[in-house]
């Protein structure tokens, strides 16, 4: 019997700590990492940048293509002779709803997963940084992550 009660103590405690999902309808966005950057064979730069989001009524993702972009990136460099950061490239990507509108009026969450190329306009910036941001549907504008600074040895 007293092992029941730990169980359901643990089982009460664990529940309470679980974050409920969002309802806000302007999204959320967290960085969470840049994996695999490197130069390819044919000299480009690559990189597979990693985010979570939330959106609590389901309408950060395109329902076709022809909606227009609905996800942000700019790419920053630090100068050395000025000492402050620049930007050096603005990218815009479209993301469609997955599984055909599924998810479409329904909290949301998870993460997306962005393949980069040429994130950089030139090898001799190579402190850089990103920021990321996501319109939806309905123009929310969800908050702007950045990065941590990257040094780039290649």
């Amino acid at each position: 019997m007293r092992f029941v009660l730990i169980i359901f103590t643990l089982a009460v405690i664990l529940g309470a700590c679980a974050k409920p999902t969002s309802t806000e309808p302007v999204p959320y966005l967290e960085y969470v990492s840049a994996k695999d950057m490197k130069k390819t064979a044919a000299g480009n730069d690559t990189a597979l940048v990693t985010f979570y989001y939330e959106d609590g009524d389901g309408n950060l993702f395109v329902d076709d293509y022809s909606q227009g972009p609905n996800l942000i990136m700019t790419t920053h460099y630090f100068n050395t002779d000025s000492n402050k950061y620049f930007i050096d490239r603005n990218f815009s990507n479209t993301i469609k709803q997955p599984d055909n509108g599924y998810y479409k009026g329904k909290a949301v969450k998870g993460n997306v997963i962005l393949p980069l190329k040429e994130f950089r306009s030139d090898e001799t910036r190579r402190i850089i940084y990103f920021d990321i941001f996501m319109v939806d549907l309905k123009g929310n504008k969800s908050n702007v992550v950045s990065s941590p600074v990257y040094t780039l040895n290649f």
